[in-house]
């Protein structure tokens, strides 16, 4: 249920998957384009406050890159540094039109540094995760379902997403993004992420337990996207989370309600 931590694996699993969507955005795919004009990729890089692991009561700032580029049906998004494991990452977009998007992509499922836990209980490497969604526009709101399945560490499991969101123009320059999001999990991602093993229960002094498949999280979020000038952008986000369920019942959660933030920058070439 939980490995020795490895920074530097995980790390290393970041940097790849920084690497893979540039890549392919670069040099798989001719005539990059970004949602900000014909012709572009933008990159940045922010920064993202958030607990130490799911349940935690300790804060920590991670940075984190921004890349953003696409060209036909080819994508490469980072995301804002929410690391919920349900961003597009690299992937393809098979079906594309106006109101309908649907696609496959490979993305990280986060784990945690073992310094981020209580003693005893160890670290959790990241996993590289295949990912599906299908996103639809219902009048002006934005409906995005998603399910990543680990490819390794493949007892991560499956984690399933459904969020809701709102984008509105509050300015020329700045848009607003309201949305409302909850995950399902498997058993086998309850147990990598909120379950204790025997061994693990004997070393750290916490409670033995196996969690079932479910609901794991509901979650609100308004993000900001603010542009200085045609290819220069600021964004924003903050959100707050409620573990639910089993998960919620761990021995390893400390704090059930959960802040977010994040803010960073990023420039269209």
């Amino acid at each position: 249920m939980r490995c020795p931590a490895y920074p530097e694996v995980r790390e290393g699993s970041r940097l790849a998957l920084i690497g893979c969507a540039l890549v392919a955005a670069s040099l798989a795919v001719p005539g990059i384009a970004q949602a900000d004009g014909p012709g572009q990729v933008a990159l940045g890089a922010g920064m993202t406050m958030m607990p130490g692991y799911e349940g935690s009561r300790d804060y920590k700032a991670r940075p984190f890159p921004i890349v953003n580029a696409q060209s036909g049906r080819f994508f490469a998004h980072t995301g804002d540094g929410f690391y919920d494991s349900t961003g597009d990452g690299v992937g393809l977009n098979l079906v594309q039109t106006q109101n309908l998007t649907m696609g496959i992509g490979a993305n990280i499922m986060w784990g945690y540094d073992q310094n981020d836990v209580p003693h005893g209980v160890g670290g959790l490497p990241d996993a590289l995760g295949a990912n599906a969604f299908v996103s639809t526009r219902l009048s002006d709101y934005v409906l995005r379902l998603s399910a990543t399945r680990a490819v390794t560490h493949q007892d991560r499991g499956v984690l399933v997403n459904a969020r809701l969101s709102y984008p509105y123009a509050a300015t020329h320059s700045l848009t607003l993004t309201p949305s409302v999001a909850t995950s399902w999990a498997n058993q086998k991602y309850m147990n990598s992420y909120f379950g204790v093993s025997a061994d693990v229960a004997g070393n750290s002094g916490l409670s033995a337990y196996t969690p079932s498949s479910g609901i794991k999280d509901v979650s609100l979020r308004v993000a900001a996207k603010y542009a200085v000038t045609d290819r220069l952008s600021l964004t924003g986000s903050v959100g707050t989370s409620r573990i639910v369920g089993d998960a919620a019942d761990s021995p390893l959660v400390q704090q059930k309600t959960q802040m977010r933030s994040s803010i960073g920058g990023s420039y269209a070439f």
